[in-house]
């Protein structure tokens, strides 16, 4: 009767075995397929001669986005007044949003009082966002009035038409 016993362990521990590989495959196989967030972005605008921001992400940060139709010229977005960075080589909040309605690329950038630029994102299409990034920059720890500097682009010739400029306070914590 033990090597019963000693049998049904066996089996018990090699279909316990079989079980966790099976599932550990499965597993890798659906992040396989899933692929890579960036990848797909890129992918939807390679028709375009753009270079995406490294950070952008399809979709809006949270909720919904605005998808009726912009006239040329105009601009719904979404935009951080207070990023905050832990230090100087973390990734804030940037928190910017192009709103899927949009008929422009955009490319931000972070302009302290005396001109000097402490950020600059790559393109960001319509109906796509950036949650973090890092400042390009090195700050002390601090307060920092600034200027978003909102840039749009023309999405078939990629020529600037436009900048909108915005407040922020920049925080750097350490």
């Amino acid at each position: 009767m033990r090597s019963r016993k000693k049998q049904n362990r066996w089996g018990t521990l090699l279909v316990s075995v079989g079980a966790m590989v099976l599932f550990g495959l499965v597993g890798v196989l659906l992040v396989w397929m899933s692929g890579n967030p960036a990848d797909a972005l890129t992918e939807k605008w390679a028709d375009y001669d753009i270079v995406l921001d490294e950070n952008c992400e399809d979709g809006p940060l949270e909720g919904e986005s605005e998808d009726s139709g912009m006239e040329y010229g105009s601009l719904r977005y979404r935009l951080n007044e207070t990023p905050w960075f832990a230090d100087s080589e973390s990734k804030g909040t940037v928190c910017f949003q192009n709103d899927a309605g949009n008929q422009h690329f955009v490319r931000i950038s972070y302009r302290l009082e005396d001109g000097e630029e402490v950020y600059r994102s790559g393109i960001i299409p319509p109906d796509s966002h950036i949650s973090r990034a890092a400042l390009r920059q090195a700050l002390s720890p601090g307060e920092y009035d600034a200027v978003c500097q909102i840039e749009l682009f023309d999405m078939d010739t990629l020529e600037s038409v436009g900048t909108l400029a915005e407040k922020i306070t920049i925080t750097v914590q350490r």
